[in-house]
Order: C-alpha cells, then sequence, then structure tokens
C-alpha cells in the first residue's frame, strides 16, 4: 500500500512540475499540501527512473523534470 501511495504522489508531483516547469521544494510542498515524507519519498522514486533533476539557487532547493 505504501508503494501506491508513493507512485500517486509521484504522479502528482510530475503534473505539477509539468504545469510549472520548475518549483522550490518548499513551494511544491505547501501547494500539493504533502508531508515532508511523503513529498521526499515521492521526489526520491521520480529521482530514480530519471524524471526529475534538482538545482540550487541561493540555497534554496529547486527541482524540475526531466523529458
Amino acid at each position: 500500500m505504501i508503494k501506491t501511495k508513493i507512485g500517486e504522489n509521484a504522479g502528482l508531483i510530475w503534473n505539477y512540475l509539468d504545469e510549472k516547469s520548475d518549483s522550490s521544494l518548499t513551494v511544491m510542498k505547501k501547494e500539493l499540501k504533502l508531508k515532508d515524507a511523503d513529498l521526499n519519498l515521492a521526489l526520491g522514486w521520480l529521482a530514480r527512473e530519471n524524471k526529475i533533476s534538482f538545482y540550487e539557487k541561493e540555497d534554496i532547493l529547486f527541482v524540475y523534470l526531466i523529458y
């Protein structure tokens, strides 16, 4: 059941980034109303599948889709 939840959250993040192009983790967490653990697990899933990448700007971590 947990893998299902992680997969669903990964889908939410993917769709969110597809619309926004990129986002800070803080803003994305707030807008998607995800808990820290749920956000981090889904980001790990997407990163492992090479669907997202990260960059840092002024000490803020951002994420974007890799097409």
